[in-house]
């Protein structure tokens, strides 16, 4: 009772003495006030800072560029494009009173992503907190940090080598869906999306899914859904506020969306906690020096095991971490990657010779028949990794990244990015800028010999972008696209249907063909 009653004594003070309210009042007010003059000022100071960037005119006083960034996504991807190559190496946009500006050289690049200081994620991002919440991808400071650092141990090669298995049975699927569809053109990308989803599961979750799954099903369909939503969110700035957005009728459709999402998603990690028990039977005995687990002493086990092994540990991650980067790593491992293999599939299919040398290569190294390689092999396929490399090159299935400068950062060019300021790196068009890649619309995987490439810029060829914040994922997706063409080679062969002329490109965060990629497959004799 005696803090009640220290509190009504004090109450009782407060209101009988209105010196202390006014002077609560007045602090509050000079504090808010304060607050707003530093707002505004970090604003006006950006504001000030992009006019000096070139860039194109401002069709409003006001709004600034917003009639540009609200443009359906295929418009917006060809002005971007336009805007790239008129005003190199950078150019800015705005919008009201915010700024981007658009960052196209690789020495500029090298200077922002090479660095641990500018980390944090742009403020598009924000449109992706309600589904991946804070994990890897969305996350900056010590908490990216921290799971950076259990995570890594999931990608090493000696994990990657056990997964080859998986991708070579995934693959050995697709081919059967494949051959029921032969002969007449069909849409890709949800064939190998089906296969990319598989994998992630049995690999990185530990669990396999059935095909016939409704839930199965339903993921994908919700994530496709969910995309198209998202990027009408991105063309809309207003409506980057939660409060405001969950009143629209695409806010609500989220919400169902997102349960959905989460509920699949929950059910795998279910299914593997039901299974802790094995986890610990896989403590495990030292393996060799290059081993990063021999300090650990733990066996090689999928991303799954190893987030709840740190949990168990107590390694500063609960479930609700455990659920981000699940929700993360489902959404990014198979769902960038079903994209660019849908690019590559399109681009091998319209050039039959070097589809054919990809084929003898197989033969070479793998024998006549069907024979699946082993990771060792995979690191053979010399021709095949070029071609992996030229097309994500040309349909990079991230095209652009964002960042916030965390402090005041000098350009290559000696203009300066104010802290605070949004950054957009613009990867697919650093990679078909023609000084750095000549005929850069060309499909020439021999742009990737060791004597044309070793006097390029680090930074010119970023498709899993660079430094500190690079995709972890990267050799699993290599891995996984080298096993699935060959399993598709080897039974196939492919002919073009649509074309790179063709295709309209769009992009969510996620580059994609709006109107699917078709090609058309022949059973070799």
């Amino acid at each position: 009772q005696k803090p009640k009653l220290l509190v009504i004594m004090f109450l009782n003070d407060l209101y009988s003495n209105s010196y202390y309210i006014k002077a609560f009042v007045w602090v509050g007010f000079i504090s808010f006030l304060m607050y707003i003059l530093h707002q505004g000022y970090k604003k006006w100071r950006i504001l000030k800072m992009v006019n000096k960037f070139d860039g194109p005119r401002s069709p409003s006083i006001i709004f600034g560029h917003m009639g540009i960034l609200t443009q359906v996504s295929e418009k917006f991807c060809a002005d971007i494009r336009s805007f790239s190559r008129k005003y190199y190496p950078h150019f800015g946009l705005r919008v009201i009173w915010d700024a981007t500006v658009f960052i196209l050289a690789p020495e500029d690049c090298q200077i922002l992503m090479g660095s641990k200081k500018h980390s944090t994620k742009g403020t598009v991002y924000k449109v992706l907190e309600n589904w991946l919440k804070d994990g890897l991808l969305l996350s900056s400071g010590r908490k990216w940090i921290g799971r950076r650092g259990i995570l890594t141990p999931a990608f090493h090669f000696s994990i990657l080598k056990d997964f080859v298995a998986i991708f070579n049975e995934e693959s050995e699927n697709l081919v059967k869906i494949i051959s029921t569809n032969c002969s007449r053109p069909i849409d890709v990308v949800p064939l190998v999306c089906e296969f990319t989803l598989n994998s992630i599961n049995e690999t990185a979750m530990g669990t396999k899914i059935n095909t016939e799954d409704n839930d199965q099903k339903a993921y994908r369909n919700a994530i496709s859904t969910l995309l198209f939503l998202l990027r009408l969110r991105m063309m809309k700035p207003w409506l980057y506020s939660n409060w405001l957005y969950f009143f629209t009728f695409e806010g609500q459709a989220e919400r169902r969306l997102l349960r959905m999402l989460h509920r699949f998603t929950r059910n795998v990690i279910r299914k593997r906690m039901d299974n802790t028990s094995d986890i610990s039977e896989h403590q495990t005995q030292e393996t060799g020096e290059d081993d990063i687990y021999m300090s650990k002493k733990k066996k090689r086990l999928a991303m799954l095991d190893i987030l709840l092994q740190a949990k168990l540990d107590g390694e500063k991650i609960n479930y609700a971490g455990i659920c981000e980067e699940v929700d993360t790593f489902m959404f990014e491992g198979h769902d960038t990657t079903a994209n660019a293999l849908g690019f590559c599939l399109m681009l091998i299919a319209n050039h039959t010779k070097i589809q054919e040398q990809i084929y003898q290569e197989i033969k070479t190294v793998l024998g006549d028949g069907d024979r699946k390689p082993t990771y060792n092999e995979l690191q053979k396929m010399d021709l095949l990794e070029r071609c992996i490399k030229e097309s994500l090159r040309l349909y990079p299935s991230v095209p652009s990244i964002s960042r916030i400068v965390e402090e005041d950062t000098t350009l290559n060019s000696g203009l300066v990015l104010p802290k605070g300021m949004n950054v957009n790196i613009s990867i697919k068009d650093i990679h078909t800028n023609p000084e750095i890649y000549p005929d850069p619309e060309k499909f020439d995987p021999d742009r990737f010999l060791p004597d044309n490439s070793h006097n390029r810029h680090p930074y010119a060829y970023i498709p899993f972008s660079a430094g500190p914040r690079n995709c972890i994922g990267q050799k699993f997706a290599i891995l996984e696209m080298k096993s699935v063409l060959i399993g598709i080679l080897q039974h196939f062969r492919m002919t073009a249907v649509d074309t790179p002329q063709t295709i309209v490109l769009t992009a969510d965060l996620i580059l994609r063909s709006r109107d699917g990629i078709k090609v058309e497959f022949h059973e070799r004799n």
